[in-house]
This record gives C-alpha cells, sequence and structure tokens, in this order.
C-alpha cells in the first residue's frame, strides 16, 4: 500500500510539474496566434494583413497603408531576385512581458529558416508583439534593425523595462 501512494505521489508531481511548464496564460496564447498569423502572412506574401499588423505609428511615418506595403512588396522582391525565400518559422513562447500605458509589449523568439542560392540559412530573431484595445488587437514589429537606442523611435510607448535579446549571427547550411 505504501508503494501504490509513493507512486501516486509522484505521478501527481510529475502531472503538476508537467502542466506547470506547458501551461501558457490566454495573453501568451494571443501573442503566439498573432505571431503564426503573421509569419503565415509573410509565407503567403499577404502583404493587406501584413499592413494590417504594422504598429499604427510605422504606418503614419510611412505616409500610410499603400507606401508601407509598396515596402513590403519592394523588399520581398529584392529577395526574391537574391533568391532568398522563407519557406519555414517556428514561434517559441514570449521571453519577456510587460504593461505599458494601455498596451502590452512581450519579446518573442522566432527562429526562421529561408532558401537562398547554395543552402538554406537558419535565424534566430525576435519579434516585439503589441497588444492593444485591452489586449484584442496585436501588433507585430521585427527587431532586425532595432537595438535597446533605437526601439523607442518605432515603438515610442517603449519604457526600457524589457531588454531587446542581443541578435545571433545566422546559421548557414549548404546544400549537399
Amino acid at each position: 500500500m505504501l508503494k501504490y501512494k509513493n507512486n501516486l505521489l509522484l505521478l501527481v508531481i510529475l502531472l503538476s510539474i508537467s502542466f506547470g511548464i506547458s501551461a501558457q496564460t490566454p495573453v501568451e496564447i494571443d501573442i503566439q496566434a498573432a505571431a503564426q498569423a503573421y509569419f503565415n502572412a509573410k509565407l503567403c506574401e499577404d502583404y493587406e494583413t501584413l499592413v494590417g499588423f504594422t504598429y499604427p505609428d510605422v504606418v503614419e511615418k510611412a505616409g500610410g497603408p499603400e507606401n508601407v506595403k509598396s515596402a513590403l512588396v519592394l523588399i520581398h522582391d529584392t529577395q526574391n531576385k537574391k533568391g532568398m525565400l522563407l519557406q519555414q518559422y517556428k514561434i517559441k513562447p514570449p521571453l519577456q512581458l510587460t504593461k505599458t500605458g494601455e498596451e502590452t509589449h512581450a519579446i518573442v523568439p522566432v527562429t526562421t529558416i529561408s532558401k537562398v542560392p547554395g543552402g538554406k540559412v537558419t535565424t534566430d530573431v525576435h519579434i516585439i508583439a503589441v497588444g492593444t484595445e485591452n489586449n484584442n488587437r496585436w501588433y507585430i514589429i521585427e527587431t532586425t534593425s532595432l537595438d535597446d537606442s533605437n526601439v523607442s523611435k518605432v515603438l515610442a510607448s517603449w519604457d526600457n523595462t524589457m531588454m531587446l535579446p542581443y541578435k545571433k549571427a545566422p546559421i548557414f547550411k549548404e546544400d549537399r
């Protein structure tokens, strides 16, 4: 009987740990759903959706939605001409999350795999997911050209309570 109780206790502890590790809050689930929709739009070249995920201040500074769309098309066309094509991505749970005024900011790690001439490039990047309207509306900000010194130029409400992770060099794997 004692062995049964010990096994039952061990099972309860293991299940508690498992659920504790994998449990996500509703906000984290919303963040991952927004990031998923954003990267699906990138894969499908759905520029309207990408414009919809562009932070409103960025749209305004760019001169409106049509200018943002034109810039996205130009970036994609330039990458295509160079033989670069996004093929896969993996979104991980947010590393950091903070409430800043009326917004939620989250730093989300993403691994992308792109086809390039002669092979594939795997890149670990981070995005900032910005929740507005009580987290019913999410925007995505790519941090490729951002660091702690200039992020507030793109996201004025950034309060420096979080730090952007260091950028890692992409990994090239040659085709065989």
